[in-house]
């Protein structure tokens, strides 16, 4: 079953055989069927969560723009933003 984190590792010298599982099938019993997800539905996975950081991030700074263009139309805008910078520093 390529693809599947459950595999047996062998000594070199041939004292032992051991199972390293990957789901909890095979860790309760070592001749169950692996029911690991195949690493194409893990990297499908991991591209949906990539994708979801991506936009959150772009919303992000999205609002992050909207809002440093309100504190610069402010009157007092420079001030406010060097108060920040200097609170970010700390």
């Amino acid at each position: 079953m390529t693809g599947r984190p459950c595999y047996w590792h062998e000594e070199t010298d041939g004292t032992g055989r051991y199972l390293i599982p990957g789901c909890a099938a095979r860790a309760v019993d070592p001749d169950a069927d692996c029911t690991c997800p195949l690493l194409e539905h893990r990297i499908a996975d991991l591209r949906r969560e990539l994708d979801n950081v991506r936009r959150r991030y772009h919303r992000f700074e999205r609002w992050h723009a909207c809002v440093m263009d309100a504190i610069q139309a402010h009157p007092d805008g420079q001030a406010v933003t060097a108060a920040a910078q200097e609170a970010f520093r700390r």
